[in-house]
């Protein structure tokens, strides 16, 4: 039996999903197993997958099911010990599962309750590597506390954590769209586990225009109902409770603008009835409204003005 088990959703990732094979076969750390779940590919995802390497196996949904839903059908065929995650448009470095599993386990000997190892990643854009890393933005050095992760989400997707905490916790939420993997370090630092963060970047994450984290509207949403699942749990302190309810606030904000710069007259309704909320969010976060709006409001007056002349 493997230690580690790298599961990977992937749908339509025929142009990414050889380099995060590879990326996984190159490990300094061999002890590990890879599977991949096929998400109802209208590509050759799942073929170049089974190709690879008989220690990858390949999961196959026949029906679209999102990428909460296929991680959780490649959790149900892993055995290993650890989970290790990684997006199909994403590569590990060579070193990433001997440092991550290094720190658990020396985490572990010194008594820690420990929920899951993170790390630094590079950012891989269509003009390079950028000389600003993922905890450059997210603003994540030493100690993660459960009030610092609901503020703002700073965990890249790349992390390792024991597999039988989903027996305690529950196993992806399929409500949740892209955020799925915020929503289980909430529920697993909320139960007072610890976070681990390897400050290196051990990862390169990937930004194209087809990722799923590039839609403002759809990560709004998905951080909503992940801080309404984590107030409704009522397992948060009154500090944690606070934070989430602020954050709460903010995304159900961001939704609405972000929907309404899509252009639909109706989204365009409901945020003119959503101004004093909009309002609100908008004084808590002044720095940030001010910049985030000002491109959105263009994006509005612009679809307003094109309904208006048709």
């Amino acid at each position: 039996m493997p230690r580690v088990s790298v599961i990977t959703p992937a749908r339509d990732c025929e142009p990414f999903i050889g380099e995060a094979l590879k990326s996984v076969a190159d490990q300094t750390y061999d002890d590990w197993e890879m599977i991949v779940a096929d998400d109802a590919s209208t590509d050759d995802t799942a073929s170049i997958a089974e190709a690879f390497d008989p220690r990858v196996t390949v999961v196959r949904s026949e029906r679209n099911v999102g990428p909460a839903g296929a991680r959780n059908l490649a959790l149900a065929h892993a055995q290993g010990e650890l989970v290790a995650l990684l997006d199909a448009d994403d590569y590990l470095l060579p070193s990433f599962l001997e440092r991550q599993v290094g720190a658990y386990d020396r985490a572990c000997e010194a008594g820690d309750r420990v929920g899951f190892v993170t790390c630094n990643a590079h950012i891989l854009t269509a003009a390079g590597t950028s000389n600003v890393t993922y905890h450059d933005i997210h603003g994540l050095s030493g100690e993660l506390s459960l009030e610092r992760l609901l503020k703002r989400n700073p965990v890249f997707v790349s992390s390792l954590f024991p597999r039988e905490l989903l027996g305690e916790v529950g196993p992806f939420d399929v409500d949740i769209f892209g955020a799925e993997d915020f929503d289980l370090w909430i529920r697993i630092m909320e139960r007072g586990y610890r976070a681990v963060v390897t400050p290196e970047p051990l990862v390169v994450y990937r930004r194209w225009s087809g990722a799923l984290s590039t839609s403002q509207a759809t990560m709004a949403r998905s951080d909503r109902i992940a801080y309404e699942k984590a107030l409704a749990r009522g397992l948060l302190g009154s500090r944690a409770a606070r934070i989430a309810r602020s954050r709460l606030r903010h995304s159900r904000a961001v939704e609405m603008v972000a929907t309404a710069s899509s252009g639909s007259r109706s989204a365009r309704r409901r945020l003119v009835m959503s101004l004093p909320l909009i309002l609100r969010v908008a004084l808590e976060n002044p720095r940030y409204w001010l910049t985030w709006t000002r491109g959105a409001a263009v994006r509005i007056l612009k679809g307003s003005r094109r309904e208006y002349a048709g």
